[in-house]
């Protein structure tokens, strides 16, 4: 958090209580479930003692992930934020919603597959890179 919050700062952005707020209660994701929804960060935001508005959380998430400190994974009917601290792509599982990173080599042969079929593919995974519908083993 430390690092991203150097970053905004670099780029003279303020140190918001929001953007903040936002960063804490990622860092403090469960190491299985690292990407939460605005809800859920909403949520975790107000239980930690600050009142803020769930379109001011949507925003910031918005604007961090434009800035590339955070990436946004569909789940579901909604965008879900992690820390976009190396470059990543995502297994989801469709039942308990589960999200696993996958090694930027291994989706490798679909990016070239996507830019043989014109497609302007991501193989460094910024964004949310390449994203995998399925069921985990769990499920």
């Amino acid at each position: 958090m430390a690092a991203a919050l150097g970053r905004l700062r670099e780029r003279g952005l303020r140190q918001t209580p929001a953007r903040q707020a936002v960063l804490t209660v990622l860092v403090e994701a469960p190491s299985d479930r690292p990407h939460l929804s605005a809800a859920q960060v909403h949520e975790r935001v107000r239980r930690n003692g600050l009142r803020v508005d769930l379109t001011t959380v949507h925003r910031v998430l918005v604007h961090l992930t434009e800035l590339g400190e955070l990436h946004a994974v569909p789940v579901s009917a909604a965008m879900t934020y992690g820390f976009a601290d190396h470059p990543q792509h995502h297994a989801v599982c469709t039942n308990c919603e589960r999200i696993c990173h996958i090694a930027p080599g291994a989706v490798l042969t679909a990016v070239q597959a996507a830019g043989a079929a014109g497609f302007s593919a991501d193989p460094a995974g910024r964004s949310s890179g390449v994203v995998v519908y399925g069921r985990c083993d769990t499920c």
